[in-house]
């Protein structure tokens, strides 16, 4: 069952009188055409992911240093490889001691997306926190969505092509099988896979 937040007359009035900063923090409706501080970051964001892709070429350290200054949250010991994909909003990132994570990271939008210690994410993973209305196509036309932060515990194991769907919580050593969509959360010590992922076994 997709469950749908409120949206009516009465919200949009609402939300005319909060900072598109607050409305994201709390998981609020807001139309991304008409935010453009958002706009702004974005396209920012995936110049200097562009820069850091292209330095990786020849120097892969000093790519991976430039990365850290453009995302502050990431630790000092873990270590992302090049290209990546995207990261939209690198300073809403955190990723926890001596992580790995391996080519073709795609992290999207606004939503705070936290990855604990001692992860190993495959390549061509990505993680979502956009929201858009299932149902309301003329609300999809005039772009709301909202965002949903995604967490991931210690010592998390993602195969490849792993995707991870808005609001998703996630224990701590959880193993995700690869091609994997991950709709819902789970908690601790858990494998998991398919289309949604379900629990394969406790560990």
């Amino acid at each position: 069952m997709i469950l749908v937040k409120k949206f009516n007359v009465d919200e949009i009035e609402r939300l005319k009188k909060k900072p598109i900063k607050q409305k994201i923090l709390d998981g609020d409706w807001y139309q991304y055409g008409d935010e453009i501080e958002l706009q702004r970051i974005i396209k920012k964001s995936s110049k200097e992911i562009q820069s850091v892709n292209e330095i990786a070429r020849t120097n892969f350290d000093l790519a991976l240093s430039r990365l850290k200054k453009i995302s502050p949250n990431i630790h000092a010991s873990a270590e992302i490889y090049f290209p990546i994909s995207g990261i939209e909003y690198p300073k809403n990132l955190f990723i926890g001691e001596n992580t790995f994570i391996n080519v073709n990271l795609q992290i999207l939008s606004a939503g705070k997306v936290t990855i604990g210690n001692n992860c190993f994410i495959g390549p061509n993973c990505s993680l979502y926190t956009p929201n858009h209305h299932p149902y309301d196509k003329i609300l999809r036309r005039a772009g709301w969505q909202y965002d949903g932060p995604i967490s991931i515990g210690d010592d998390c194991w993602f195969g490849g092509n792993v995707t991870i769907l808005p609001s998703v919580n996630l224990g701590s050593n959880v193993v995700v099988g690869a091609g994997s969509v991950v709709t819902k959360s789970f908690g601790n010590d858990v494998m998991i896979a398919g289309n949604p992922a379900r629990v394969l076994k406790c560990l």
